[in-house]
């Protein structure tokens, strides 16, 4: 698979809905995505690796390099299908479970935002405590939920859990189930959902299906806005100033790109690709502020109108293109 070629894929996605009186029902439906937008999902979606490192120079685009790796490694495409790729059928189970957990979390940051609207989604674990002593990590590290989402228009918390894997597996839902139960209420609010989201592959074909529990039961979890913002525009950002006098200012954006070389066989031996992302000049002043208050107040409606034509741009003012 190639991310940056322009593309329209389609994967085959299952939704269920169950709780404690109803049982569960469900509804299949196939959900049309373009490789940008894939791309805007795999570069804003954070890793909970990033706070194992230090910071320094190049890191983030080291990052960027290997999320777009592990998705362009693990999947070929069949017409308008991604399908499990043959290339790394010759790996440990192990190395081929880290590939599933990210492409898990990749492709529930995409499905949350087409099907739920939530317009950011970060890891729970990236996330400052309202203190400011150190992240939120209080959960035992096997029963939380890996991700907490914001929604703009309806100023509500979702709670996820991205699960990945070779084949569909009941127990890996069901244990999703118990992680997003752990929490009841995210800054006072229920969650909006509260859902377990696995990609899996169905004779070799990349499918996923979303069940939404509704806990009733769990965790109070709180933390400032600010420091949920913070947690998802700063490596972004970051990647942005690693560029550094490749940032370009043309109008109302700031832009950037990124060289990324040929990762697979399908990619001519030495060429040289160029991601193009950037973001509306506001936002790169505010961030330049570290005022992050600001970010949600225009409900990304004006963020669309200042991204280049062509450009796939989401509420939260990141464009790819």
């Amino acid at each position: 698979m190639i991310l940056t070629e322009d593309k329209t894929y389609t994967i085959s996605l299952e939704l269920e809905d169950c709780d404690n009186t109803t049982g569960l029902s469900s509804e299949t439906m196939e959900l049309e995505f373009s490789s940008r937008e894939l791309l805007h999902a795999v570069f804003t979606c954070g890793m909970p690796v990033q706070r194992l490192t230090p910071a320094y120079f190049a890191k983030r685009k080291a990052e960027l390099l290997y999320k777009i790796f592990l998705v362009e490694a693990a999947l070929d495409t069949e017409g308008d299908r991604l399908k499990k790729s043959k290339k790394i059928a010759y790996l440990d189970s192990s190395e081929k479970s880290v590939m599933s957990y990210y492409l898990g979390m990749f492709f529930t940051k995409l499905i949350s935002r087409r099907l739920y609207g939530v317009d950011y989604l970060c890891h729970l674990n990236l996330i400052e405590k309202m203190n400011g002593d150190g992240f939120i990590d209080f959960f035992a590290g096997e029963w939380r939920p890996d991700m907490i989402g914001y929604c703009i228009d309806k100023d509500s918390w979702s709670v996820w859990e991205a699960k990945g894997g070779s084949n569909r597996r009941e127990q890996a839902l069901r244990k999703g189930r118990q992680q997003v139960e752990a929490i009841a209420t995210v800054n006072g609010k229920s969650p909006d959902p509260a859902a377990v989201c696995m990609t899996y592959y169905e004779r070799s074909y990349l499918c996923g299906v979303v069940r939404d529990p509704k806990p009733k039961q769990g965790e109070a979890v709180q933390f400032y806005r600010e420091q949920f913002l913070k947690a998802y525009y700063r490596p972004v950002f970051e990647t942005l100033l690693e560029c550094g006098a490749g940032i370009r200012f043309e109008g109302e954006r700031a832009e950037a790109a990124v060289a990324l070389p040929c990762f697979t066989q399908e990619g001519k031996e030495g060429e040289e690709r160029t991601l193009r992302f950037g973001m509306p000049k506001t936002i790169f002043r505010h961030l330049m502020e570290e005022d992050y208050g600001f970010l949600t107040e225009q409900g990304g409606g004006l963020w669309r109108e200042l991204c280049p034509e062509g450009a796939f741009v989401g509420k939260d003012g990141i464009y790819i293109r």
